[in-house]
């Protein structure tokens, strides 16, 4: 398997990147790129995205946003994030990065703010994505959400979470931290939705929820479900938290080959 980390500058934004390739990619099929959480670098994603690469055969690409990890920090006065800021890591960013890449409709995978932005950026260029893969994400603001942000500030401010993330963030720690309470806990957002681009989506949609997510109800499945235009598979796994693809790795890689229309390797 080839692993390799690059940079890709996007609209004067240096994002670290890592791109995973199987021994035995398939020709001719899209790369499936990694959009992290609030607080994702490209090493949080742990061995998942080199698992999905083995199990589909397609090359992948991971990449951090701008703040986080090893990519340019956020500039002065950028936090807490615009009300859009979803919109800016779609239209800038996500895009540019994928026109930059060559990358001929992706297919995108998304977990939590990553999974918000998958969904946006297939609503804004649908003819640019193949199909998306979303875990957990945002499309409305629940006080289920800003209870669990809440819960994350205290926790933050009273262990030793923070010296655990300086491994991934570096310097950037309580900027990566800041951009992500402060934004969601600021009155105005509360009112943030995305309802209404969601009919926008007409690419194959596997939408993911654990049912004991901290930080979302089985409505924002539901509410996705219902808008979107374009053929929709709904998954709710069980004895599952916020992030699928750790709690239950196994689930989520088979429904995203069958998502894929890839045939699931026989097991002896």
């Amino acid at each position: 398997m080839l692993n390799e980390n690059f940079y890709v500058t996007v609209d004067g934004v240096s994002l670290s990147c890592q791109r995973i390739i199987p021994l035995d990619v398939m020709d001719d099929v899209p790369t499936i790129i990694f959009l992290h959480e609030a607080l994702g670098t490209i090493r949080m994603w742990r061995d998942f995205p080199a698992k999905l690469a083995t199990a589909t055969k397609h090359p992948v690409i991971i990449y951090e946003r701008r703040g986080h990890g090893r990519s340019d920090p956020h500039g002065n006065g950028d936090v807490p994030r615009p009300i859009d800021f979803h919109n800016v890591e779609s239209d800038v960013y996500l895009h540019g990065l994928i026109s930059q890449l060559g990358l001929t409709r992706p297919i995108l995978f998304g977990h939590s703010d990553g999974a918000t932005i998958a969904l946006k950026y297939a609503a804004r260029f649908p003819d640019n994505v193949s199909a998306v893969i979303s875990e957990a994400a945002h499309v409305f603001v629940e006080d289920v959400t800003i209870a669990g942000i809440n819960d994350a500030a205290s926790i933050y401010a009273t262990t030793d979470w923070k010296t655990k993330l300086e491994r991934h963030h570096f310097f950037q720690t309580d900027m990566v931290f800041k951009s992500w309470v402060d934004t969601w806990r600021q009155p105005e957002f509360r009112d943030w939705n995305m309802v209404d681009e969601l009919p926008n989506i007409t690419c194959p949609l596997l939408v993911i929820q654990g049912d004991d997510d901290q930080f979302g109800s089985d409505y924002q499945v539901d509410t996705i479900c219902k808008h979107v235009s374009g053929p929709v598979t709904k998954m709710l796994i069980k004895e599952c938290g916020h992030i699928p693809h750790f709690d239950q790795p196994d689930h989520v890689i088979t429904a995203s080959l069958k998502h894929l229309g890839i045939k699931a390797p026989v097991t002896a």
